[in-house]
This record gives C-alpha cells, sequence and structure tokens, in this order.
C-alpha cells in the first residue's frame, strides 16, 4: 500500500505476517551533491547518539533496550542520481510485546528527527565536536582497507567529471575537515523542509494506525521535481591508474559501463550475464581465473543497475596484473561469444532464483524493495515476477547484454613504498 502523506511525503506499507518483527525505515532523498555528502553523513551520527529528551547515548540506548531491544540506526547511501538519509528502527511486533511498540516507535523517531540535541547556535557544541572527530578517524581509517581504498579510487576514475558519483555516499575526511556547526545546522535544516521522505513500514501491523502515526511525524509538504535516478555515462577511452602502497597482495579493478536500462527490457539480461562472469562461484571469473589458473586469490563482479556500471574486483600479485587482465577481458568474450554451456546457463538461473527466495526471508530485503518499488514504478512488484524475468532469458539475450559491457576504466593498487600515478 502507498499512501502520499504530504506532498513530497509518501509512506509504503508492507503488511506481512512473516517476521516477529516490525521494521520502521524514514529516507531522505536528495540530488547528489558531492560537496555536502560528508555533513549529511555526520549529520546522521550526531542525529543517532543523542536529542533533546534523550542527551546521552547511554540515556538512548537505555530507551532502546526498554523497547526490548529495539534496534536503531541512521546511514546513508546512493540511490543512482539520489542521495538517501535513512533512519531505521527495528521493532517487537506488538501482537508479541503485547505493547503498543509501534506508536512508541514512531514517538522515538519524531524525537530523534525533529528534536535534535541544540546548542547555543547549532547543534550541541561537545556532540558535534566528538562525532566530527570519530568520523573523520573512520574515514582516516579506511586508508588502512586496501580492498575498499581500491573500489573507491576505481569510482573516482571511472566517473572523472561527475564529482557527484566520483565522491563516496559517506563523503571524505578532506570535506568532512571543512564542516562547520552552521554548516551541518543549514544541512539539517535544508534536508527537513526540501528532501523527498520515502517513510517504509514493513510488518503485522493495522494500515490504518501506520497511517495516522506517519502523520504525526508532522513533516511539512514540500516540492519534489520528478528525476531520472539512472546514471548515465558517456562512452570515453579507456581509463587507467596505477598507485603504489606498501601491500602484500595487490589489487586491481575493472569497471565496465553497462548502458542497459534498470529493470528495461534487457535488464534481467544483463543480471544473469553478469553472474556468468563473475557473479557467483560458479562464474568463469572464480573458476577460470581464480581455481584454473590459480591468478587471484579472489575475482568477482557486481553490476549496479543505476549506475549503468559493472565492477571487478581481484586480489592478486601485482607482477601478474597484465596478464590477469587479459583473463578478465578473455571470460567476458567467452560470455559474448556464447561459449557456456546451456547447462551452466541454467545454474546460473537457477542460483539467481534462490538467492532471491532467500532474500524474502530477511525483513530488511522486503523493506527495501518497498522503497525501490516508490522510486521505480518499474520495480518487480513481486517474486514471481523476478522469477519469472530471469526464467525467460535465453542464450541470445545473455550474449547480447554480455556484449554491451564495454572495459572503460582500470585500477591496480600494487605493492611499494610511495603512492605515484
Amino acid at each position: 500500500m502507498l499512501v502520499k502523506i504530504q506532498p513530497g511525503v509518501q509512506l509504503s506499507v508492507v503488511h506481512t505476517t512473516q517476521f516477529k518483527t516490525t521494521r520502521i525505515a524514514v529516507h531522505f532523498l536528495a540530488p547528489l551533491n558531492g560537496a555536502n555528502v560528508a555533513a549529511r553523513t555526520l549529520l546522521t551520527s550526531v542525529l543517532e547518539t543523542a536529542s533533546q529528551k534523550y542527551p546521552t547515548q547511554a540515556q538512548l540506548s537505555a530507551h532502546l533496550e526498554a523497547m526490548f531491544g529495539a534496534s536503531f540506526g541512521i546511514g546513508v547511501g546512493k540511490e543512482g542520481t539520489l542521495h538517501r538519509v535513512s533512519a531505521s528502527l527495528n521493532l517487537l511486533n506488538d501482537r508479541f510485546a503485547q505493547e503498543d511498540l509501534l506508536a512508541q516507535g514512531f514517538a522515538l523517531l519524531k524525537e530523534v528527527l525533529l528534536q535534535p540535541l541544540f546548542g547555543k547556535s547549532g547543534f550541541d557544541t561537545d556532540l558535534f565536536d566528538r562525532e566530527k572527530h570519530n568520523l573523520m578517524l573512520y574515514l582516516q581509517s579506511l586508508q588502512e582497507d586496501r580492498q575498499t581504498q581500491a573500489s573507491l579510487a576505481l569510482q573516482r576514475v571511472y566517473f572523472q567529471g561527475d564529482p557527484a558519483q566520483a565522491t563516496p555516499s559517506f563523503g571524505t575526511a578532506e570535506l568532512l575537515d571543512t564542516v562547520t556547526n552552521a554548516d551541518l545546522l543549514a544541512t539539517y535544516q535544508a534536508m527537513l523542509a526540501q528532501d523527498r521522505i520515502e517513510i517504509v513500514v514493513l510488518g503485522d501491523v493495522d494500515e490504518a494506525q501506520v497511517v495516522q502515526l506517519a502523520k504525526a511525524l508532522d513533516f511539512a509538504p514540500r516540492t519534489v521535481a520528478a528525476q531520472d535516478l539512472t546514471v548515465t555515462t558517456p562512452a570515453a577511452a579507456l581509463r587507467q591508474q596505477v598507485e603504489t602502497a606498501p601491500v602484500l597482495q595487490a589489487k586491481l579493478n575493472l569497471a565496465y559501463r553497462v548502458p542497459v536500462s534498470f529493470y528495461g527490457p534487457d535488464h534481467y539480461a544483463a543480471v544473469v550475464a553478469n553472474d556468468l562472469f563473475g557473479g557467483s562461484p560458479l562464474s568463469k571469473l572464480f573458476t577460470n581465473v581464480r581455481e584454473k589458473a590459480s591468478l587471484a586469490y579472489y575475482a568477482s563482479s557486481s553490476l549496479d543497475g543505476l549506475r549503468q556500471l559493472m565492477t571487478v574486483q581481484t586480489g592478486i600479485d601485482g607482477e601478474n596484473a597484465p596478464r590477469v587482465q587479459e583473463l578478465i577481458q578473455a571470460q567476458l568474450k567467452q560470455v559474448q561469444q556464447g561459449d557456456f554451456t546451456d547447462a551452466r546457463l541454467a545454474e546460473i538461473k537457477a542460483g539467481l532464483v534462490s538467492n532471491r527466495e532467500t532474500a524474502y526471508d530477511s525483513p530488511r530485503f522486503l523493506a527495501r524493495q518497498a522503497l525501490l518499488r516508490a522510486l521505480l514504478p518499474s520495480q518487480p512488484q513481486s517474486l514471481a515476477e523476478y522469477v519469472a524475468g530471469i526464467n525467460a532469458v535465453d542464450r541470445h539475450q545473455v550474449m547480447q547484454a554480455a556484449m554491451q559491457m564495454q572495459l572503460a576504466a582500470v585500477y591496480c593498487l600494487k605493492g611499494g613504498q610511495d603512492r605515484a600515478d
């Protein structure tokens, strides 16, 4: 059920008796702007840590524990051309708690989102300073995670000329360093007043009650312009970058442009082609690059339909980088040429169906599907639709989808003491 609460504010209710819990999520969505993602990320830390009623993290945690151990958090992410701030609360369902936890949950979200801990001129100074320091330490620590470092670097190389997409959804240490308390307050006020808001509630709930509770959040109406969520990147010459660092295992990551519409006519074929290429333990990257050739500690691919991007991640010995890249390309060419058995294609499709069926046992997954349906009317409405779409893909369609996967960027992090382009 999809209900318009206010202009620019929608509620999706997914009624199910499958779980003993109820999940409430409030999503704030704004056009992606690389310059303010660090501030929006810092805002999540400040909001989820304290409020006027619960001025310390200990007090907020104690209240959650009193709500039968409810879990709460606020995070960020990208939805194609949108930046998302999401506040999520998981509660024991009222039937089992024998209390009106649903109403208590909405009250808590209203407190945290609308009554933050303010000081004289912005957020509480101690809270702001502490959370900015903690977030800075986290962002700086990402440089020690070489796999994350390589993934983010590949993103920068691929999205040259598009700062919004090149910047991580959580920002960078350099961007965070410039954020002041006044900046954070302005970011908060803009988010509350201007962002598109999607509320998702999943569980065994009374839909009429949920509508009233959502209205009681008192979000103001706002004008939300229609926006295409798909990130289209023009074809360009191959971009490559090599850096060195004191690492024992090199990272070779590749990015492929995949101009296929998300849940458009070729979507399912692209999903199958990706899984056959590198998205599953039965894939060519896993069986041929990792297992048979023993040239990678790991090798896999993933498809981001909204950003029309497929990435390959490998861990290798640095001196083997040219050979590994050549072998990766050979695996994709095999998919493009139909060099795979009917039996393997059937196994890949069966695996995708099985994974999807398993995902439907997760309230988090189902709630995310509800969000995607609100944002994208083309999103499948049921498991049966997805299964039918996958099962309908044939060999020729897989080959055609693979033909559209064109190598666009390569990033390699190799062993050494100094970093250099």
